[in-house]
């Protein structure tokens, strides 16, 4: 396994033990994939078990952000449902860019 790929791994592994995620880090972690999306945004897709004896379910690391829905892994569909999460968190930031754009425009004007 490549050093880019383990520090994705505890990269995710951290954000799952955040207690507003898992709240732990999770039993079990597997790499599973790859892509690049049409913007040029490369992504790892991860499967990860809560506990032993627990259903897979799918996550992400990308240079968008690290996450979660923390539902069920399916091989067949990893890659179309990463690329939902991606698109999650590209509309994540998108929103806040402009949140932050209006904000600066406020403090202008004062």
């Amino acid at each position: 396994m490549n050093n880019e790929i383990v520090n994705a791994m505890e990269e995710l592994e951290n954000w799952l033990a955040d207690p507003a995620e898992l709240g732990r880090k999770p039993a079990k972690i597997e790499y599973t994939a790859s892509f690049e999306d049409e913007d040029g945004i490369k992504c790892m897709i991860f499967k990860f078990k809560k506990s032993f004896f627990g259903k897979w379910l799918l996550g992400i690391v990308s240079e968008s952000g690290t996450f979660s829905e923390m539902k069920e892994y399916n091989s067949s569909t990893e890659t179309e449902d990463a690329k939902a999460l991606l698109h999650i968190l590209k509309e994540y930031w998108k929103k806040w860019q402009k949140k932050s754009r209006d904000l600066s425009k406020f403090r202008l004007k004062i």
